[in-house]
């Protein structure tokens, strides 16, 4: 160790320096290909947005609209960010707490995601249970959702009268000729519809009617909880071998799905929603919110999983590319879905004679309502279902992993004492923590209940860690330091459009998205059931619960420091005695891009210009955070 003492005109500090060539701490578990980080990328941003939300947003904001403010936001916003996440990852090879080395201040962000993480996934697991009762009713010759004759079907149910028998239903249809002319559809529902509302949901009148534990789901919580559990305890290896195979079954059989639906009549009228923009809608707030929320959930910057997974990547490794295709793979998949998608509902919305947009009663059963119907058109459709079910299930596993591992990984900071198996403890009590919290999400209120907090939780919050990290890493990190980073990693810089827009676009966007959402902000609604009041405020609790920590560090940190305010903040606002690159060859390098004196104006330039516009001129100023 050498101890470097400070200038005169500095701050009366001392800094340790680990020069050792070597490094002493314990090996990190790295992806062994580029392909299964690449594949694993992909895996974990489909199953963050899931196959329904995407198709869901598209459905309820104008179609084509929606396409084109999702592609700005996810250019302006949700890329660069992406970028930096997987870059500070790898660069550090530390987890969600730690990494916040490189700015003491925000090291609150690390506890934020954590514990979003721990919520999300112990809410949106719910859906994989309905996965699973798709599945599970699937293993019979004839899909239970093709028809109306069962006891969860209503007076209002209708079949499709291209698999309509003589037998089934025949009097909800009026044939005229060749045409065939459905009457005051407004109160009819769709037979696969009914089965998603009716049978997998099960749904009670309201929220506050919470009706009993539903114990087929509570048994495939257990099921999946337990499969999670041998996921992480087998590593991340384990998990980008499996995405080699699981992320690319929905898009071949939704490939097979697509060759059927374009057989039928229909098909192109719902493609021509999809791509067709309707460009009054690009002057409502709404499609900009909701595109931009969406293309966090796309490619999941602002939750951590992003950084867990680019700190298990070799240091050399070509980040910039593998983002680049991780990007496209994600993008391709996404509107792939659509495509499948509304080319499923536009055969739908014909056979029923109504508009596309009018297809389905709740926008948050279009993607099961669509898929279920699509397997019906397909040969031997109880095969595909099974196949299909089993897949998305899957894939949206495969993200619950990394989103609980990156709670574990924060976690594991602060389990020492529980001795050389902590990560296994760590592990299991996390779990049964997840589940425990999953139990009201699997009775009759539950589907209900999984609105409200999707509704509050992913939204709000994620874009205040997104606005602070950004500004975090372009403003108080810099650019320059970035691409000093960059240039040891891979020998490059970051892309210019790249700096633009994370330095200058993207923190006033976020700041845009913020402001604009709270002044619009309107509750939930489960198609048309109305939320009671007192929903709001838990609501809103629940937003508000995940970003408390930072204020509430940075007050604990600094009333815990000594010295002056001047000396506190910049002990709080200057990377750490152990931040550095996770390669200790390449520490020396670092020390000579970060030991540099910089202002407000030179970074601010550096970030416009991507060139240095000040003399070189070093300090070596200790941070000693006791």
């Amino acid at each position: 160790m050498k101890m470097i003492e400070e200038s005169d005109d500095q701050p009366s500090s001392k800094r340790y320096i680990n020069e050792d060539i070597s490094d002493e701490s314990t090996p990190r578990v790295t992806w062994s290909s580029t392909l299964e980080f690449v594949v694993s990328l992909i895996g974990y941003a489909t199953g963050m947005s899931d196959f329904w939300r995407f198709p869901y947003l598209v459905w309820r904001n104008g179609g084509g609209a929606f396409l084109i403010a999702y592609t700005i936001t996810m250019i302006t916003c949700g890329v660069p960010l992406y970028f930096l996440e997987i870059f500070l990852g790898q660069y550090s090879g530390k987890g969600v707490f730690e990494i916040w080395a490189f700015f003491p201040l925000f090291k609150g962000i690390g506890i934020s995601i954590a514990l979003l993480n721990l919520c999300y996934v112990s809410y949106v697991s719910t859906m994989r249970y309905w996965l699973l009762e798709y599945l599970r009713q699937s293993f019979t010759t004839e899909l239970p959702w093709t028809s109306c004759g069962n006891t969860w079907n209503t007076n209002s149910c209708v079949v499709s009268h291209t698999l309509l028998s003589s037998s089934t239903n025949g009097s909800q249809w009026n044939s005229t000729g060749s045409a065939t002319i459905y009457q005051d559809y407004t109160t009819k529902v769709t037979a696969e519809e009914e089965f998603w509302q009716h049978n997998i949901l099960s749904l009670s009148g309201g929220i506050d009617e919470v009706g009993s534990l539903r114990w087929t789901l509570v048994l495939w919580t257990i099921l999946l909880k337990v499969i999670v559990i041998i996921g992480l305890l087998k590593s991340v290896k384990t998990i980008g071998k499996l995405m080699l195979v699981t992320t690319f079954f929905p898009p071949l059989i939704g490939l097979a799905m697509l060759i059927q639906a374009l057989s039928q009549n229909g098909a192109k009228d719902g493609l021509l929603y999809l791509i067709t923009p309707d460009f009054t809608k690009l002057a409502t707030s709404k499609v900009w919110i909701e595109s931009t929320f969406m293309a966090f959930y796309s490619l999941g910057p602002g939750w951590g999983g992003v950084m867990v997974m680019g700190s298990h990547m070799k240091f050399h490794k070509n980040c910039l590319r593998n983002v680049l295709l991780g990007i496209f793979g994600d993008l391709f998949i996404a509107l792939f879905s659509s495509v499948v998608l509304f080319s499923v509902i536009g055969v739908m919305a014909n056979e029923m004679v109504v508009p596309v947009e009018e297809i389905v009663k709740s926008g948050m059963s279009i993607g099961l309502v669509g898929y279920s119907r699509a397997l019906a058109y397909l040969p031997f459709p109880y095969v595909w279902a099974v196949v299909f079910f089993l897949a998305v299930t899957i894939v949206g596993l495969d993200a619950q992993v990394v989103c609980t591992e990156t709670v574990v990984s924060f976690l594991e900071g602060f389990g020492n004492r529980l001795g050389r198996h902590r990560r296994v403890l760590l592990v299991v009590l996390i779990n049964a923590v997840m589940l425990v919290l999953n139990l009201p999400f699997c009775t009759q209120a539950g589907p209900y209940m999984f609105q409200l907090v999707d509704w509050y939780l992913p939204t709000w919050s994620v874009v205040v860690i997104a606005l602070l990290e950004v500004i975090a890493i372009m403003w108080f990190y810099g650019g320059d330091r970035v691409d000093c980073g960059l240039q040891e990693m891979i020998g490059r810089k970051l892309p210019h459009v790249f700096r633009l827009a994370a330095a200058y676009i993207s923190p006033v966007m976020f700041l845009l998205l913020l402001l604009i959402s709270f002044v619009k902000y309107r509750p939930p609604k489960y198609g048309s059931y109305e939320y009671p009041e007192y929903t709001r405020v838990i609501g809103w609790v629940i937003s508000c619960s995940v970003v408390i920590p930072i204020p509430l560090y940075i007050v604990w940190k600094f009333n815990k420091l000594n010295g002056t305010l001047k000396q506190k903040w910049t002990n709080l606002t200057q990377p750490s005695c152990d931040w550095g690159p996770s390669e200790s060859a390449k520490r020396r390098e670092y020390l000579d891009c970060s030991q540099t004196e910089r202002t407000w104006t030179d970074i601010a330039y550096y970030n416009l210009t991507g060139q240095r516009r000040y003399p070189t001129k070093k300090r070596c100023e200790a941070v000693p955070l006791y």
